[in-house]
């Protein structure tokens, strides 16, 4: 993420926090003042820190600023009970839905699955087998095949920084996006569709989203944000709890495409033709 858009995330929580302590302040919930947001100073540094690759002094520091800020604001005492709401509601949005429950019922029959010959059968495992490689207990890089298309991974997450797919090829048939701050940037015109119907997931915490796609390609889009704007295809939306969902002509029809889900709780969301 660049620096200019951090310091602009970064004074916008600021001035969010500040705004919601002078409420509270003043129906005497709290007692706040503008001095109370000196912690906010470290968790600032903490994270440009880690931006620019200085992630164990980075990580120390924001974990010690966002420490003190609950402790100064007596809120230390709610960070188990947040902590277990957000677990347990992420316990619940982890269930993976079937193809019923999230597309609805089709209509199509069911093409029974290919029949391969034994020596298909030994040269698809021997090469899914090359592919994994040996375990180490790390997660590798994402792997590249020939001409350096990357190929398909379920799910990418990070907690600070940036992801992109914007360059090289790469197959697309279930990825699932995860981050905490940061953008993120797909270029649509790189992916090769490997099924018929290919599903896009991103999830994030605060940063942009933004997702090119090729005036060819039959998609869904199903967008959300919290706090921040939305745009998919010309149709703009700004405020709070903004949503909107749009298909394709002939998307049914389709022999390829591809469902986007797009969620994001601070920052917007641009998905257009490219």
């Amino acid at each position: 993420m660049k620096l200019s858009r951090l310091n602009k995330m970064i004074a916008g929580v600021m001035i969010i926090l500040t705004g919601i302590g002078l409420i509270l302040d003043s129906l005497h919930i709290i007692s706040f003042g503008l001095f109370d947001l000196w912690p906010m100073i470290l968790v600032y540094f903490g994270v440009r820190w880690w931006t620019n690759g200085q992630r164990v002094r980075g990580g120390i520091v924001a974990g010690l600023g966002a420490f003190l800020a609950l402790a100064y604001w007596g809120l230390i005492e709610l960070v188990l009970p947040l902590a277990l709401i957000y677990f347990g509601f992420r316990l619940i949005r982890s269930r993976k839905p079937s193809a019923v429950e999230r597309y609805g019922a089709r209509e199509e029959q069911v093409v029974p699955p290919p029949v391969y010959s034994s020596n298909e059968l030994h040269r698809k495992e021997t090469r899914a087998r090359t592919e994994a490689g040996p375990f180490t207990g790390m997660q590798p890089e994402p792997p590249l095949g020939p001409a350096g298309i990357l190929l398909p991974k379920d799910s990418r997450s990070s907690l600070i920084g940036d992801f992109h797919l914007t360059s090289g090829r790469f197959e697309l048939s279930h990825l699932h996006i995860w981050h905490g701050v940061g953008n993120v940037v797909i270029d649509l015109s790189r992916a090769m569709i490997v099924q018929e119907e290919a599903l896009l997931v991103v999830d994030g915490w605060v940063g942009d989203v933004t997702i090119y796609v090729p005036v060819d390609l039959p998609v869904a889009v199903s967008a959300e944000v919290s706090i921040g704007d939305l745009e998919v295809f010309g149709h703009r939306q700004g405020g709070l709890n903004r949503s909107v969902t749009i298909r394709s002509e002939h998307y049914e029809q389709a022999a390829q495409k591809v469902t986007l889900n797009i969620s994001l709780i601070v920052g917007d969301i641009d998905v257009k033709y490219i």
